[in-house]
């Protein structure tokens, strides 16, 4: 099917060209006069050959240094030495510039590093003092029960019915009573002999039994004042507290560091790192060296100058690239990789060569017209004539946008396209056109390049259009 629907549009192809072919003749015909009305068109032909094509773009260009390194110190300061002027050639590790007060950027990095020093110390020690840490939570925990089990002691037995046990109180109050008989014996007997001192001794005696006796009768069967009672009650929370306190601090540390302490510490000892970094690549930073081989493009300081960034700059001219203009018409004949012939003005007789590196991914306006701007890159080999080169030389550029070198040709009047993308041609074959499908290739606006159908000195028709 799909065969018999080739050959339909072959055949309809095929009665289209003879069609507009007879129609032409006829109209040749009708708007010749005179001998020139007796004369038949001719069919035109032309031989497939052997040849280039190229295809390209034309544009300008300009001469550019490619990504100038500008250099400068790592904090604002003072210029002390310069040691390059502009157009300098430079090795990557040479000295350029050093700046002033030097001893502060160091005393800045030894003090530093001592906070380094000091963070890691806190958190080796965190670690390294976790078990003492642990068992010294732990007997505070067992201190603070102990006396919290000895304030709720001391509070109980002042309570009243609680200060002393019943053996104590019967106890107790037999003392009382046998104090008092005592005292009374011993009054009695002073009252017959006032004088006596042996009765007066005894006597003495007898009272200070009965008062110690009446003393502690009275504190066992007694209540605390309300001042007593306050201090208790504020004794007893504080030792509940204590103890509460001590288990949560037992429950952090038994386990080891905690997340939040070892946190803190790992946080601090960062903290301290990047300001040590910081303050070695300012001093690092205090001696302008040069990264890669290069050329002094520009100094924009002298010595004893305070400068707040970037003064000199840098390029590696070894490798030389020109900026490239086009028209945005010709955005299908530029990319990454295309060949470029370049010819400067001051160097009128010399085609330099190179490779689209970069096309920018916008266009760029210059008053009503936009352009396409590309970077390319010299090839190194040029017999030494890079180094004749001046940045901001201008240019004429031509992008290659297909190049095919010694390939059959013919000319696109020859071409039928029967499809978008396939065509045809009439070759001559016994003096006769036959239509014949053909691959081509490259082509511009007068030759195409024949890839497959046709051999280099065939005859095809270009219609009554006659070609060189």
């Amino acid at each position: 099917m799909l065969k018999r629907i080739w050959n339909w549009k072959l055949l309809a192809g095929f009665a289209l060209i003879l069609g507009l072919s007879g129609g032409g003749l006829a109209y040749y015909r009708s708007t010749l006069t005179g001998a020139q009305a007796r004369e038949e068109p001719q069919l035109q032909t032309a031989v497939v050959r052997r040849g280039d094509l190229i295809l390209y773009a034309s544009g300008t260009g300009t001469l550019v240094a490619p990504d100038p390194i500008e250099l400068g110190f790592g904090s604002a300061g003072t210029v002390a030495k310069i040691y390059v002027e502009i157009g300098d050639l430079v090795q990557a590790g040479d000295i350029l510039a050093e700046q002033a007060d030097q001893d502060e950027l160091q005393a800045a990095v030894e003090a530093a590093r001592l906070e380094v020093l000091n963070a890691q110390q806190a958190l080796d020690d965190l670690y390294a003092n976790a078990e003492l840490v642990a068992a010294q939570a732990y007997l505070d925990l067992a201190n603070a029960r102990e006396a919290l089990k000895d304030a709720e002691t001391g509070w109980w037995v002042q309570q009243p019915g609680h200060r002393a046990s019943d053996a104590t109180m019967d106890a107790a109050k037999a003392e009382l009573e046998l104090a008092e008989e005592d005292l009374s014996r011993a009054k009695a007997a002073l009252d017959k002999d006032p004088e006596n001192p042996s009765l007066q001794l005894r006597y003495a005696n007898a009272q200070k039994r009965y008062d110690t006796a009446v003393r502690n009768w009275n504190w066992y069967t007694g209540s605390p004042s309300e001042i007593e009672q306050m201090k208790l009650d504020a004794e007893l929370a504080l030792a509940g507290a204590q103890v509460a306190a001590a288990e949560r601090y037992w429950e952090q540390v038994k386990d080891g560091p905690s997340e939040a302490e070892t946190a803190r510490a790992k946080l601090e000892l960062r903290n301290a790192q990047a300001q040590l970094e910081v303050a070695e690549r300012k001093l690092e930073e205090a001696v302008i060296t040069a990264p890669v081989d290069g050329t002094i493009l520009a100094v924009e300081a002298k010595e004893d100058d305070e400068v707040t960034g970037p003064f000199i700059a840098l390029a590696d001219l070894s490798k030389r690239y020109v900026e490239v203009f086009l028209d945005e018409t010709d955005i299908d004949k530029i990319d990454v990789g295309y060949e470029v012939e370049v010819t400067f003005e001051a160097l009128p007789d010399k085609v330099f060569t190179g490779q689209i590196v970069r096309v920018e991914p916008s266009l760029q306006s210059a008053g009503q017209f936009s352009t396409i701007v590309a970077l390319a890159r010299l090839d190194q080999d040029q017999s030494g004539a890079l180094d004749r080169l001046l940045i901001g030389m201008s240019a004429a550029v031509d992008v290659i946008g297909g190049r095919a070198e010694g390939v059959p040709l013919i000319p696109v009047e020859a071409l039928r396209e029967i499809e978008p993308g396939q065509y045809a041609v009439f070759v001559m074959e016994d003096a006769q056109p036959r239509l014949r499908m053909i691959e081509i290739g490259l082509m511009d606006i007068t030759f195409a390049e024949v890839r497959s159908g046709l051999e280099v000195g065939e005859v095809v028709t270009t219609g009554i259009v006659e070609v060189q």
